[in-house]
């Protein structure tokens, strides 16, 4: 990997999810005004949590995560207003998956899963080629 942090595309690719998701309720809510006022209401209060959502807490989450290779381990610390940090020794790894959606993969990125024997951490979407970077580098540790 280039840098510890998520690229810049990822933050789009979760804008768009959220955008899609966002204009059901919205709509649905907004079509139903005709039957009273308060329906209208919602529609607006819902469309700005999700506009909160889509522009500020989602660039500011993915912004916040850092990925770090120790000797032997991935350290990932993230969070906005509660931050953690997972730990996990390369030695304790039983399994790492990749996988992407459609719209992920026309942008050429892919979600990493890591599994122990009683964790499990999920990296937002990569570069494919940091995936398979990754993948082959943990791949090449436990054959040696």
């Amino acid at each position: 990997m280039k840098t510890n942090a998520l690229p810049e595309k990822t933050v789009t690719l979760w804008q768009i999810r959220l955008t899609i998701i966002a204009v059901i309720p919205v709509a649905v809510l907004a079509s139903l005004c005709f039957l009273t006022l308060w329906l209208l209401l919602a529609a607006a209060v819902t469309a700005a949590v999700f506009c909160v959502l889509i522009l500020w807490y989602i660039p500011a989450l993915l912004h916040s995560y850092e990925i770090l290779f120790p000797s032997g381990a991935i350290v990932i610390k993230c969070g906005v207003f509660l931050k953690t940090t997972h730990i996990m020794p390369f030695s304790r790894m039983v399994c790492a998956n990749s996988l992407a959606t459609p719209l992920a993969r026309k942008m050429r990125l892919s979600a990493l899963t890591l599994k122990a024997a009683r964790s499990r951490i999920i990296i937002p979407e990569l570069d494919e080629k940091d995936v398979r970077y990754f993948i082959d580098y943990l791949t090449r540790e436990d054959g040696e």
